[in-house]
């Protein structure tokens, strides 16, 4: 698997995506950004408030917890990225 097919099963599974809108209109990307982001809502993301849903999602993956992510981990997260896709796709009403 390539790093842009990683980047994008982890961006995908990120909190700020996974988030639900509220009823109405959604708020604009920039709005949920500051939103998911900015921890302390001082209107600036810091690096450190950035990189902590990722280093998250890092441990996530890393399911022996030795502070790298191998191969298999990275396929485990793939597979059960596929299923949860997949459950969602059939949770969603016939078009």
């Amino acid at each position: 698997m390539n790093k842009i097919t990683l980047l994008t099963l982890i961006a995908l599974s990120s909190p700020l995506l996974a988030q639900q809108a509220p009823q109405g209109a959604p708020p604009s990307m920039s709005d949920a950004f500051m939103q998911q982001l900015d921890a302390d809502k001082d209107g600036k993301v810091t690096k450190a408030e950035f990189l902590k849903p990722y280093e998250a999602q890092f441990a996530h993956i890393d399911k022996n917890q030795d502070g790298s992510i191998d191969k298999a981990e990275v396929d485990a997260f793939a597979e059960a990225m596929r299923q949860h896709m997949q459950q969602l796709k059939q949770q969603q009403p016939a078009q």
